[in-house]
């Protein structure tokens, strides 16, 4: 039950952070919470929670959130806005995985031994998720704006081109992430109950998602 509230929190907290800057500060608003969002997606990616005894990583909304952003680039046709994004949660995730790397690397001092330790087990050495999460993230970014654009020139509703590009891109994001990750760490039915699992709910993220890019998209117009 924590668990789950610990979710629907991070769902509120993003969406709504998302949903200030936008709103406030426009496409630099974008770009500010992509950073963000970038940073903390690379530190919980280090985190998994236990659902049916199966090990997920955490971040749901975060990299859902990354994708909507990018959704709301394309729903206003700002090409160059959104190289300019997926740029900055590339060198972003880079520049935070090369840090957090190297901290984890370096030999701690032997005063204050409890504080080296938590903050070991934070900034650990684990470049198998960073390199997973930054590749599936600009996947698919890239993918859901094609889906989406495609979708949104079909329907020409913007509930029904976010959620189908969520359906579609999800499963991609979660399938190269997850075999990138956890590939020779895990056995292949823990591996598909994992992309699974995850699949789920960032779907059901990604559907409520549809709520705060619809309120930022009238706004903007």
């Amino acid at each position: 039950m924590r668990n789950l509230l610990l979710v629907v929190g991070e769902v509120l907290i993003c969406y709504s952070s998302m949903y200030i800057l936008v709103k406030k500060l426009k496409n630099e608003g974008i770009y500010i919470y992509a950073i963000i969002a970038t940073i903390a997606a690379c530190l919980a990616s280090l985190k998994s929670i236990a659902i049916m005894e199966i090990s997920i990583p955490i971040g749901f909304c975060l990299t859902t959130s990354l994708i909507i952003c990018g959704n709301y680039l394309t729903e206003n046709n700002k090409k160059e806005e959104f190289r300019n994004y997926l740029g900055i949660i590339f060198l972003t995730a880079i520049i935070s995985a090369t840090l957090f790397n190297l901290s984890g690397l370096l030999v701690s001092s032997e005063f204050n031994y409890s504080a080296n330790e938590s903050y070991n087990s934070i900034f650990s050495y684990n470049l198998k998720t960073y390199i997973a999460l930054t590749i599936s993230v600009i996947v698919a970014i890239i993918l859901s704006g094609k889906i989406y654009n495609l979708l949104r020139k079909n329907s020409n509703k913007l509930a029904v081109s976010n959620i189908f590009s969520i359906i579609i891109t999800t499963i991609v994001e979660n399938i190269i992430f997850v075999l990138i990750a956890y590939a020779f760490n895990f056995d292949a039915i823990n591996i598909i109950l994992c992309i699974i699992f995850r699949y789920i709910i960032k779907v059901i993220i990604g559907g409520i998602g549809t709520i705060p890019l619809y309120i930022i998209n009238k706004a903007s117009k």
